[in-house]
């Protein structure tokens, strides 16, 4: 794979500078290029066109729409790469590598154009995400001010262990009870309830445990809590991007983070 990225990042840099040269008369043409038995080039680029072989290619060959005809008498030492085309090799040919073929067909086109806006959307939804895990915990600290600060004071980093357990014990409770409301068609507004409470259960867990990560960075200056805040909350925004330890880690933040609202919620109640 390394080796098609290559070809192919060389051969749109090409593109781009040089369009109009290519090593020994293998030029960048709308129209068929031949390499005749006896000569040698260094590569071949052809674009909108077809290319046949009888002769040696030292480097890579790349016909984009357009069709490869390998001779008898043709001998190529590097990769072929032929994209919207066929290629068509006859016995004796000699190939030094391996040969890569891609379709440019509807169903293709349509399943790179699904492929390319699922994952464009994805990337757009994670940034999204992220972009909200820095920017809320940085506003209810600074729209907060006094309540929040006195809210994240009352806990410090010696109770995550216990925060852990309370907020184990939510998630296992919320999921067993969202699990019965299924069931029924009035039980899902009330689902759509929990979540929310659970999104914002989320939002002030992750400004308590955002300023305890920025208040670990000691810079030059003293830092606001403001400040201590978006360090902290950038951080943990950018671990939690890690694939796999990512989801971990957002589980954790989200025990946590029910664990210290059970916990406020039962003191309030006191």
């Amino acid at each position: 794979m390394r080796r098609i990225f290559f070809t192919l990042s060389c051969f749109a840099f090409l593109m781009l500078l040089i369009p109009g040269i290519a090593s020994a008369k293998s030029i960048f043409e709308h129209q068929n290029t031949t390499v005749p038995a006896g000569q040698t080039v260094d590569d071949l680029y052809v674009i909108g066109g077809n290319a046949e072989v009888y002769g040696q290619v030292t480097g890579v060959a790349v016909v984009v729409n357009g069709d490869l005809h390998l001779g008898s008498t043709a001998d190529i030492k590097s990769v072929v790469v032929v994209i919207g085309g066929l290629v068509k090799q006859d016995p004796g040919a000699v190939l030094g590598d391996d040969i890569y073929t891609i379709s440019l067909d509807s169903a293709t086109q349509n399943s790179l154009l699904i492929g390319g806006g699922l994952a464009l959307g994805l990337w757009v939804l994670q940034l999204a995400g992220s972009l909200l895990m820095i920017l809320v915990p940085v506003l209810i600290r600074i729209l907060g001010k006094r309540k929040i600060a006195a809210f994240t004071d009352r806990y410090p980093l010696s109770l995550s262990g216990r925060l852990i357990l309370i907020g184990l014990l939510g998630c296992l409770i919320l999921t067993a009870l969202s699990t019965m409301l299924l069931v029924t068609v009035i039980g899902i507004p009330i689902i759509i309830v929990i979540l929310l409470a659970v999104l914002l259960a989320l939002a002030f867990g992750t400004t308590v445990i955002s300023f305890r990560i920025g208040e670990m960075f000691h810079g030059p200056t003293l830092m606001s809590d403001w400040m201590k805040v978006l360090v902290g909350a950038a951080i943990l925004t950018a671990f939690i991007n890690i694939p796999i330890v990512g989801w971990l880690l957002l589980l954790l933040v989200l025990m946590i983070s029910l664990g210290i609202v059970t916990q406020w919620i039962f003191r309030r109640r006191t």
